[in-house]
């Protein structure tokens, strides 16, 4: 995992099954901010991956955004950042999104473009369309992953609004061959 993740983070090698199976009874079901901050304290990712895990079952509010953001920001990488779009999604407003998306910080605006996965009908198309257009042309590597993985997943709920934001704006060759997978 380490070379997976270009040697960012040490890790234990405990696998995810492992570590799931070994910390769920001990997960409190409230959240845990000092449980949240000891596990992002600790060098080894599988630490902060038991947090993610904590805060995708707990219930969560806007007012933890502050936190949440920090933690976005703190030891990033795509796999944290990816694991905390949706819970961060689940508490923000769409005003809250549309200034991630604009933030300086790519971790940040990744978040952003990833929030509304999984919505399916539910996706609000003119915040994720407004947060994608903001992101084009970035040059980023993981910038441009996320807008294709957004547009993929939404395809697979409105193919014709993907292929009508695919034909109106200038995406990466990246962004168009992720989000144009299943089209």
């Amino acid at each position: 995992m380490a070379s997976y993740l270009r040697d960012q983070y040490p890790f234990l090698g405990i696998p995810t099954p492992a570590r799931r199976a070994a910390v769920q009874a001990l997960l409190p079901r409230t959240v845990d901010w000092d449980l949240v901050d000891a596990c992002w304290a600790r060098p080894e990712r599988e630490y902060q991956y038991v947090a993610c895990d904590h805060l995708k079952k707990v219930t969560l509010t806007g007012e933890d955004l502050p936190r949440l953001r920090t933690l976005v920001t703190t030891k990033p990488w795509w796999d944290t950042v990816d694991a905390l779009a949706k819970p961060i999604g689940a508490v923000a407003s769409p005003a809250d999104m549309g200034a991630w998306a604009v933030d300086e910080n790519l971790w940040v605006r990744r978040v952003a473009i990833l929030h509304q996965l999984g919505r399916r009908v539910e996706t609000d198309t003119d915040l994720l369309g407004d947060i994608l257009a903001a992101n084009l042309g970035s040059g980023e590597f993981f910038i441009d992953k996320a807008i294709g993985w957004a547009l993929r997943d939404y395809s697979k709920t409105d193919p014709t609004w993907v292929r009508g934001f695919l034909a109106s704006h200038e995406v990466s060759a990246l962004s168009r061959r992720e989000g144009s997978k299943y089209l």
